[in-house]
């Protein structure tokens, strides 16, 4: 076990680890996918379902941010309210079960994943501060890469009832996909659990009366003094639309391909595999390069998938061994989350660390419209078009990306705001 490896770091990665159990079921690069094409066949909803998430995200951080002051015992508060948007996830199936389907169900499900996904980002700036707290600076990294991967294997076991589910001839549509979203409700339920487990090393002495207007008064002046966090949000920019493709590179494929339901089943292992070797080597790379590394390659890594899915568009004898690598490459760059966190908590002073998180996640507020842009854009002009898109604009952030702290100058930094 490594050094600095104890309660907190295990519950926290258990958190973790039934959380990316639950995305795997819940991935708009997956099941949702899957869910949205099969009920409409409309590329735009798939990205409308992406750009859903990310403004749900942003906009529960917003109102979110300034209660982290407010709390006192941190881990207890977390876990009531955690509770709420994930009944919400139960409540997706129940239309389907009454056999509400097609352009209504998806309907339906665009309003509750957001309103799961709103919750979400309004803890997501607490358990980052509990993050922060809790575990050592050099091991968060690793701690979230680790729950990735752990998070990856046990998507390995919900994945073959998940691959079933999607290819069993005995389920209907609507009952295949309840029972989808039942799943997903049970792994984020226990993902809340564990928050119970973490102990906060350094709870709030004086808290703090929730004040957003008080809060947001102070961003403006954090930008104009800190050049570290200029350059990264400069940096995030082109990524959100880099990211974006990876949502539809299993339509992609099944269309490309004219796959059976089977073989289009199996493609969510590629997004499992590809999970597990994003946790694998993008932890390690934290741990041991700086998270400047795991932002890089994740981009890199973007870049790639985007050749291989132009080559396999132009040339689908290169057949389904290639898409399915093409696949798990695409989740292998989702993993890039924990890199952007951990940098702006690296180089956030401790004051200010939920002000830098908040920052950092609401530059991407403007731009979280780049997954339904892009679906329109292949329902329009093709998929060739949308991938030359997102490939240049992720090629672009590893040009800005360069500019970013390595892991000895975002040490010695912290080291002087601290000072």
């Amino acid at each position: 076990m490594k050094k600095g490896v104890d309660r907190n770091y295990l519950a926290l990665m258990m958190e973790g680890t039934f959380f990316t159990g639950g995305m795997a079921v819940l991935s708009t690069s997956g099941a949702i996918a899957l869910f949205i094409n099969t009920m409409t066949g409309s590329h735009t909803l798939i990205g409308l379902a992406v750009t859903l998430q990310a403004l749900a995200i942003s906009s529960g951080q917003l109102f979110g941010a300034p209660f982290v002051n407010t709390i006192r015992k941190l881990p207890k508060t977390l876990f009531k309210i955690m509770l709420v948007p994930r009944v919400v996830i139960f409540l997706m199936a129940v239309p389907l079960l009454f056999g509400i389907s097609g352009q209504w169900s998806v309907n339906i499900f665009l309003i509750l994943f957001a309103v799961f996904w709103l919750g979400d980002g309004f803890t997501s700036v607490s358990w980052g501060e509990l993050c922060a707290r809790a575990v050592k600076f050099e091991l968060r990294g690793h701690m979230m890469g680790i729950l990735t991967t752990v998070g990856g294997f046990l998507s390995l076991l919900v994945g073959l009832l998940l691959a079933w589910l999607l290819a069993t001839p005995t389920l209907t549509d609507d009952m295949r996909f309840a029972l989808i979203f039942i799943l997903a409700g049970i792994l984020f339920l226990l993902s809340a659990v564990f928050i119970l487990f973490v102990r906060d090393p350094s709870p709030l002495s004086k808290t703090e009366k929730y004040n957003i207007k008080k809060f947001y008064a102070k961003v403006p002046s954090i930008i104009r003094h800190s050049k570290p966090l200029q350059h990264v949000l400069i940096a995030r920019i082109p990524s959100y639309v880099g990211f974006a493709s990876v949502s539809f590179l299993v339509v992609f494929g099944a269309n490309a391909l004219h796959l059976s339901d089977v073989r289009v089943s199996w493609l969510v292992y590629a997004n499992i595999v590809g999970g597990i070797i994003g946790g694998v080597l993008l932890g390690e790379a934290s741990r041991r390069y700086g998270n400047k590394s795991v932002i890089l390659w994740s981009n890199f890594g973007v870049v790639i998938a985007m050749i291989m899915a132009v080559l396999l568009a132009m040339h689908p004898s290169l057949g389904y061994l290639w898409l399915f690598l093409l696949c798990v490459l695409g989740s292998v760059t989702a993993s890039n989350w924990f890199g952007y966190l951990n940098y702006f908590l690296d180089i956030a002073p401790k004051e200010e660390r939920s002000e830098y998180q908040i920052i950092g996640q609401g530059i991407g507020i403007p731009f979280s419209f780049a997954g339904v842009a892009m679906g329109a854009l292949v329902d329009v002009h093709g998929y060739i078009a949308m991938f030359v898109v997102c490939g240049c604009f992720a090629l672009f952030s590893i040009g800005l990306s360069f500019r970013l702290l390595s892991k000895g100058k975002v040490a010695v930094f912290a080291g002087e705001e601290e000072i």
